[in-house]
């Protein structure tokens, strides 16, 4: 504490400045509104992100990819359109949803290397990996599929992962599972297939899986032997030939039998 003699001897000290230096003021008080600067608004238009399998990211204009097209598609691992305004979605094996700003990616050239995805957002690379990333825009107007390693899984509405967030739980998630594989879903009358580390495929009626919230943890798709898990998903498209491969041995997916969901599927020799 101060003592209050000190105290006196500083207010009297203060006053003495006050009456010595005192003065006008010298300069005007007006309307701040006036002086504030109205930034140029970004003119919307459509552009193309591309990331590299080493997970540097850009966009580029439209008609330099399309110039581009083979090089682009065969350099890089996500290609897709989307708008200079809008948002770019990222989920992750840890259940967790990361958003950035296409106006804060790098914008160029095709050659240009582009950035870091960690530079822009919250995923880092030494603890997550990247299961999915798409449009913001093209996810919200869609139903998206959710599977985990230990075959949960569900579908949610797209509308959900509009949020103003950098980061987000994307999903609910078991103890030691891990996200496999999210899908935007054309049609609910297509068929899944689910295959096994072991060789096991299960395929059943898309419209066996539920919609849920992203809070939810989802239900089983698949009744799993001990030690294994879910490796791969597949949308079924009656009106296409579907062949997956497991070991040496090809699959057809079509001419898998047609089971239910919750059930244990059928041993595929490699």
């Amino acid at each position: 504490d101060v003592p209050d003699n000190v105290i006196g001897h500083m207010i009297k000290e203060l006053d003495e400045c006050k009456k010595k230096y005192a003065r006008p003021r010298r300069t005007v008080i007006e309307n701040g509104e006036e002086a504030v600067f109205e930034e140029k608004k970004l003119e919307e238009k459509e552009v193309i992100f591309l990331m590299d399998r080493f997970g540097y990211i850009k966009t580029i204009d439209v008609s330099a990819y399309e110039r581009n097209k083979e090089a682009a598609d065969g350099e890089n691992k996500i290609v897709f359109p989307c708008m200079n305004t809008g948002k770019i979605v990222l989920y992750t094996d840890n259940g967790k949803q990361h958003l950035v700003k296409v106006a804060d990616l790098p914008y160029g050239k095709f050659r240009d290397k582009g950035t870091p995805i960690d530079n822009v957002c919250n995923y880092d690379s030494k603890e997550e990996q990247i299961v999915f990333v798409q449009s913001l825009d093209h996810i919200k107007e869609q139903e998206v599929l959710f599977v985990t390693k230990q075959g949960m899984m569900k579908c949610v509405n797209g509308a959900e992962f509009e949020v103003s967030k950098k980061t987000t739980a994307a999903t609910k998630l078991n103890e030691h599972d891990a996200l496999l594989s999210v899908k935007i879903l054309q049609n609910k009358e297509d068929h899944i297939v689910l295959r096994t580390k072991q060789g096991v495929f299960l395929r059943f009626p898309l419209d066996e899986v539920p919609t849920k919230k992203k809070g939810a943890v989802g239900v089983r798709g698949i009744k799993l032997s001990p030690k294994d898990e879910l490796e791969e998903v597949y949308i079924l498209n009656e009106e296409e030939t579907q062949i997956a491969m497991f070991g040496k041995k090809e699959v057809h997916l079509n001419r898998l039998k047609i089971a239910k969901r919750d059930t244990k599927g059928t041993k595929t020799r490699s």
